[in-house]
């Protein structure tokens, strides 16, 4: 899939430090590839009209009941999204602007929801429009904005966008990112190549871990975590790990206390998420897991979101 290298200079969504899943009845389903993708979706990179500024929360039914993930105040209701969809815009008391596009028209009024009024956490907000099938969600700095902003293919990040990756991770108690410094580390200790700390800054050592990566795993040699050095590396930690080791119930722990040092922490360091109905383990088997979220969350996106 063709990404542009500007999504990491994008900083991580903070907001509320336990989010809410906006669609309660429907099962988390994400990509965490997916932000700053091409679309539409499949193009090549030379022939891509823009950026995806957010992410698909997908798998959604028609009329699944769309919630509030902090409490906030509604900015926008019915505003212009895809053919038939809408979108709600809100500003949470944490300083960000939040959109939910794929909305059905209409739907705020069963739950008296107006431009300007306050909502709380879990408040209900509107229903998925069942042609969409999901909820596309975008993350800003607040400022005075009021709407969401397309990424254009030749532009740099819209002022203010942040990555929502980690954010909606936190909507379901997980933390796993590639996108993360500490599981960088932990990717390039787990296959030999980084011996430093592993909630360390990214530093030389960090670097000259990833160049080695990179020359071993035939990827172009530049010291850059780019989609091709990610998807070099979560291949070969999967073939590594091999099938996941998942048979601890969710919410086992993790060591705690004292600097995680590489490589004997990250073969301890677990933590457990369901996604898509499939129980994984994280931490030593990201292979294992980034490979289940691509094989689960791998699809086109519809609509005209940004």
């Amino acid at each position: 899939m063709a990404r542009t290298p500007k999504w990491e200079g994008v900083e991580m969504a903070v907001g509320a430090p336990k989010p809410a899943w906006p669609m309660p009845a429907v099962k988390a389903k994400f990509a965490l590839w997916s932000f700053g993708g091409g679309r539409p979706f499949g193009c090549d990179l030379g022939d891509c009209e823009r950026w995806h500024a957010g992410i698909d929360l997908s798998g959604a039914v028609g009329g699944a009941l769309v919630v509030a993930p902090e409490d906030a105040t509604v900015i926008g209701v019915d505003r212009g999204w895809s053919s038939g969809s809408k979108a709600i815009f809100l500003r949470t008391d944490t300083d960000l602007f939040l959109v939910l596009g794929g909305v059905i028209k209409g739907s705020s009024k069963e739950f008296d929801v107006e431009e300007g009024q306050r909502v709380e956490r879990g408040a209900s907000l509107g229903r998925v429009l069942g042609s969409y099938g999901m909820i596309h969600f975008e993350t800003y700095v607040a400022g005075d904005r009021t709407k969401n902003t397309p990424w254009w293919k030749d532009q740099p990040p819209p002022p203010g966008l942040l990555n929502p990756t980690n954010y909606v991770e936190r909507m379901i108690g997980d933390r796993i990112s590639l996108v993360r410094t500490i599981q960088r580390h932990e990717a390039l200790a787990a296959l030999g190549y980084y011996v430093g700390p592993l909630d360390g800054t990214w530093g030389p050592s960090s670097k000259a871990a990833l160049l080695a990566a990179q020359e071993a795993l035939g990827v172009a040699s530049d010291g850059a975590w780019g989609p091709k050095t990610e998807d070099a590396i979560v291949a070969a930690l999967a073939k590594a790990e091999g099938p996941s080791k998942a048979t601890e119930p969710k919410g086992s722990s993790e060591p705690t206390g004292g600097s995680k040092s590489a490589p004997d922490a990250a073969s301890k360091r677990w933590g457990w998420l369901t996604v898509a109905g499939v129980t994984v383990a994280t931490g030593a088997t990201v292979g294992a897991i980034w490979h289940a979220y691509r094989k689960k969350t791998r699809q086109p996106s519809g609509g005209i979101e940004a």
